[in-house]
C-alpha cells in the first residue's frame, strides 16, 4: 500500500446471498482526496460505500483502512478504527426523539470520554459550523430537509473523523440547497483536513466537488478521472450518464 493511500479495496466482491452487486472491485483512495461514485439508482453506490466503511462485509476480497483489514480486527480494534470514520446516511438516520444538540452529541457519548460541558461545547461548535446554532433544541421533524442534511453532516463530524462517507448528500434538495450542502462539505473538508468518499446521481455536484469520479455500472466501476477528464471521457457510458441521455449503451 502506498504511503498516502488511506483506503483500499482489493478484489472486493459485494452481494447478498447469490446476488452479486459489484464484482472484484479494486480501488485506492488517497489521503485528502474527494472521491465521488456516480451511477443509476440500484447500481450499488450505497452498498459499496457501506462496505468501504465496514458496515457490510464483502463476500470476498479485502477492505483496508490505513493498511488495516476490517475482517482481521477484533472488536476493540474495530471500535478504535471506527472512530476515524464519519458517515452521513442517505436517509439521515437522525434520532427523532432527540434534539439537534443531542443528535450531534450521540456519537461522542458512545466513543468519547469527555465531560458533559466539553460535549455540549463541541456539539454547539459543530452546529454553528453548519448554520444550525439557533436550532439547538429543535427536533429533526421541526427542520427542513436541507437543515436535516446539515444536521447529519454535523453529527458525521462529531468524532473528528479522518474519512467521511457521504451517501447521496444532496438527494431531495433543490439546486440552491444542493450547492449550499456541497459548498459546506468542501469548506469543512479543508478545515478538518479530511478525506471524502461520496455517492451521488447529481452530476453537477460530482463535477463541483470531486478530485476523481467513478461510474458504477454492470457490477463494476469505471474510473472517469478528474471532473475535466470526466467531461471529455471517451467512454460512451460515461458520456451518456453525465449528459442524461436516453440513447446509449446504458439500458433502461
Amino acid at each position: 500500500m502506498s504511503k498516502d493511500v488511506i483506503l483500499e479495496a482489493k478484489d472486493v466482491t459485494i452481494g447478498f446471498g447469490e446476488k452479486i452487486i459489484l464484482n472484484k472491485i479494486n480501488l485506492q483512495i488517497h489521503k485528502n482526496e474527494t472521491i465521488v461514485f456516480m451511477g443509476r439508482s440500484g447500481a450499488g453506490k450505497t452498498v459499496l460505500l457501506k462496505t468501504l466503511a465496514g458496515i457490510y462485509p464483502p463476500l470476498c476480497g479485502h477492505v483496508l483502512i490505513e493498511g488495516e483489514d476490517w475482517q482481521d480486527l477484533v472488536s476493540e480494534e474495530k471500535h478504535h478504527l471506527a472512530r476515524k470514520l464519519g458517515m452521513l446516511f442517505q436517509q439521515g438516520a437522525l434520532f427523532d426523539t432527540m434534539s439537534t444538540l443531542e443528535n450531534v452529541e450521540f456519537p461522542m457519548r458512545e466513543h468519547e470520554h469527555i465531560s458533559e460541558e466539553q460535549m455540549h461545547e463541541k456539539a454547539k461548535e459543530l452546529l454553528n459550523k453548519v448554520n444550525l446554532g439557533d436550532a439547538l433544541d429543535k427536533k429533526p421533524s421541526e427542520l427542513s430537509g436541507g437543515m436535516q442534511r446539515r444536521l447529519g453532516i454535523a453529527r458525521a463530524l462529531s468524532l473528528n473523523p479522518e474519512i467521511i462517507f457521504y451517501d447521496d448528500p444532496v438527494a431531495g434538495q433543490d439546486p440552491i440547497q444542493s450547492d449550499q450542502v456541497s459548498t459546506l462539505m468542501m469548506d469543512l473538508k479543508k478545515q478538518n483536513n479530511s478525506t471524502l468518499v461520496v455517492t451521488t446521481s447529481h452530476v453537477k455536484t460530482a463535477l463541483k466537488i470531486a478530485d476523481r469520479i467513478f461510474l458504477i455500472i454492470d457490477q463494476d466501476i469505471i474510473e472517469a478521472g478528474t471532473p475535466e477528464e470526466t467531461r471529455n471521457h471517451f467512454d460512451a457510458k460515461i458520456q451518456q450518464f453525465i449528459k442524461g441521455e436516453l440513447k446509449g449503451p446504458i439500458k433502461i
